[in-house]
């Protein structure tokens, strides 16, 4: 019944769609530090965005990087997480079954980092930091109403959570699925 309504109010005549897709790729670490204990990771990005005359507005959420690795002189465990929220607007061109496109975002970055010591109290980051995000791909519709993806978007993140300036930018290749309505 929603889907119907939200066709009904969003529906071609208008010229408004609704889509949603999900993404899923590498995440690589531009810090060499941060690299060399945690490594790259994978990220997924669930979303809902609204098209009009090609114009694409919407919001999605980055997850999954979530790594382990040894740390200082005495090799203590520790982790680092990475997640945020985006929102962002595109351009899509559709020609035929090929669609290219570029977006440019805002996102809302969450990091944290906890180092489990035996020698001195446990040191835990929990900090948030914005970044404008850059991003573009090319879609493909096998139907009508449904598409393949492949995103290329970077996401420039330097954040300070003490002294010292960290590097947590990074690029994403991903790849997904979507629909519209």
């Amino acid at each position: 019944m929603l889907v119907g309504m939200a066709s009904g109010l969003f529906g071609a005549s208008s010229g408004f769609h609704l889509e949603a897709g999900a993404l899923y790729g590498p995440r690589y670490v531009a810090d060499s530090d941060i690299k060399n204990i945690y490594g790259e990771g994978l990220v997924y990005f669930p979303y809902a965005a609204i098209m009009w005359k090609g114009i694409l507005i919407g919001g999605g959420y980055e997850g999954g990087y979530s790594k382990s690795g040894a740390i200082g002189l005495f090799e203590e465990a520790s982790s680092l997480k990475i997640s945020g929220f985006e929102f962002f607007i595109g351009y899509v061109i559709k020609i035929k079954i090929i669609a290219p496109y570029i977006k440019v975002g805002y996102g809302s970055y969450s990091y944290q980092q906890k180092i489990e010591s035996p020698y001195v109290e446990s040191f835990k980051v929990d900090h948030k930091k914005s970044a404008v995000t850059f991003g573009g791909g090319i879609r493909i519709y096998p139907l009508k109403n449904l598409f393949l993806m492949g995103e290329g978007k970077y996401v420039p993140l330097k954040v300070r959570p003490f002294d010292v300036e960290v590097d947590l930018s990074g690029l994403r290749l991903l790849a997904g699925i979507g629909f519209t309505i």
